[in-house]
């Protein structure tokens, strides 16, 4: 099998599959295309994304892969990857993707009959179905969450029993106290959010997760088409409300701690839990130094992300219609497992795929390996733990089914890496958000070019659910 992570995980996920499985498990590593939390070495220099096609090359002599999800389109491209079978009947549920012909699947085997597909939550279907074809299991399934830590929801109080303080003491209480009062529905009281803590709320700018955090904007605030046009690819972000979104999220950045250097979404989330941060974006991350000092931590509230007051929104109100709801995105770098198309172990490769889902056995690596969430499970509703807590809110957040996909093309961490790097020299470097949009949209059509402009065109319909 193919696995795209680190050494220290393959070596976790072997000894877990060893525990139940007299089978030996042959893995061969890709490095991941963004650095993983925790592993020595990453902060000698600024992270930078890996967008190496070693993936593809080791794909081609494979049983199974474990791929970040936003690779599944080139997989798809490539022939790499076949799709999973109908659990009903054991058959494909449409055609036949990444294989030549019917027979290089066994199609006598039910691959994937046993397992629950039913379960899975609408997000993650959404993520790993293209072209109407569903092509991977999810292992990964993070979302962002808007944080509120304890400070803010206690200062109300400090407040009222400090009326006779002096007035500069008052001030800061009643900034505070905003965080819990204010409804940050919208991006607009976000930023003012960001401003009454007097900075101390942060949404994940690091390198190779600015860009995912500028999409987790878009994909909340914008109701129209999503990042192209659709019959000419051609890229929307120098559209008026593309450069706004980058704009206001630029005059958060700046206005936040944060403002010269992010951070990921785990150390946010780490900085709201110790009091460090009076709210953020972000979600936990395993892996991080101070996982077990923002593990007893302090009261977490976690809500969906702002959503944005569209032209569209705004005309809906007007008249007084039903107003769109906002849509999601996940990590374009979640892990997923596919059957390869070269697979000739199928029934081998199946157990080991439901196992990876969830199967028996299969805690320590939901445990131990970081970009691992169980998102089969139902999580502990009462639980005091923040991150069954915080499974608890994704859980109801992953059945949304207003879901966008990730940059479903060839070469996409190519396009991914375009974004990142031009968002962060809007929010951390001050190039104006219109410079930054047009700049990356330049990047993307040159990219278009380079990988074949029907081809990019023909990916981005199928990974829309369009034939």
């Amino acid at each position: 099998m193919v696995w795209v992570g680190s050494e220290e995980d393959a070596d976790v996920l072997k000894r877990s599959w060893a525990s139940i499985s007299e089978q030996p498990l042959d893995v061969r590593i890709v490095a991941p295309p963004r650095p993983l939390p925790g592993v020595s070495g990453e902060t000698e220099s600024p992270a930078e994304l890996n967008v190496s096609g070693e993936l593809f090359e080791k794909a081609a002599t494979s049983d199974v892969l474990i791929y970040p999800v936003a690779m599944l389109s080139q997989l798809v491209s490539k022939k790499r990857i076949m799709p999973l079978l109908d659990q009903a009947s054991g058959t494909q549920a449409t055609g036949q993707t990444g294989t030549d012909s019917a027979g290089d699947l066994e199609t006598s085997e039910t691959v994937f009959a046993s397992e629950d597909r039913t379960t899975m939550p609408v997000g993650l279907r959404i993520a790993t179905t293209f072209s109407s074809e569903r092509l991977a299991i999810p292992v990964g399934g993070y979302l962002p969450a808007l944080l509120l830590g304890e400070e803010a929801h206690s200062t109300k109080e400090a407040h009222s029993a400090k009326e006779a303080d002096s007035a500069k003491e008052a001030d800061g209480a009643k900034a505070a106290a905003s965080a819990k009062e204010a409804a940050i529905t919208d991006w607009e009281s976000y930023g003012e959010f960001v401003k009454s803590s007097d900075g101390k709320c942060c949404e994940p700018t690091a390198p190779t997760w600015a860009g995912a955090m500028y999409l987790w904007r878009l994909s909340s605030s914008l109701t129209a088409t999503w990042l192209f046009e659709r019959e000419t690819l051609h890229p929307l972000l120098t559209e008026r409300e593309y450069v706004a979104i980058l704009e206001q999220m630029q005059n958060a950045v700046q206005t936040s701690v944060d403002a010269n250097q992010g951070r990921t979404p785990g150390e946010i989330y780490n900085a709201v839990a110790s009091g460090e941060l009076l709210g953020g974006i972000g979600f936990p991350q395993r892996g991080l130094p101070t996982d077990e000092d923002s593990s007893v931590g302090g009261l977490i509230t976690l809500a969906s992300l702002p959503t944005g007051s569209s032209s569209r929104r705004a005309e809906q109100s007007r008249l007084g219609l039903r107003v769109d709801p906002s849509r999601g995105m996940v990590d374009p770098f979640m892990l997923v497992g596919s059957m390869a198309a070269s697979c000739r172990q199928t029934a081998a490769a199946d157990t080991f795929l439901q196992w990876l889902a969830g199967g028996e056995g299969s805690e320590p690596l939901y445990r131990n390996i970081g970009e691992f969430i169980d998102t089969k499970t139902a999580p502990s509703e009462s639980s005091n733990d923040l991150f069954e807590q915080y499974r608890n809110w994704l859980s109801k957040k992953l059945s949304d089914a207003n879901f966008v996909p990730t940059l479903q093309l060839i070469g996409a961490a190519e396009y991914y890496d375009a974004l990142d790097k031009g968002v962060r020299e809007c929010v951390h470097e001050n190039k104006p958000a219109r410079q930054a949009c047009e700049e990356i949209s330049e990047r993307w059509s040159r990219l278009h070019r380079k990988f074949d402009l029907p081809a990019q065109q023909r990916n981005w319909r199928r990974a829309q659910g369009i034939s």
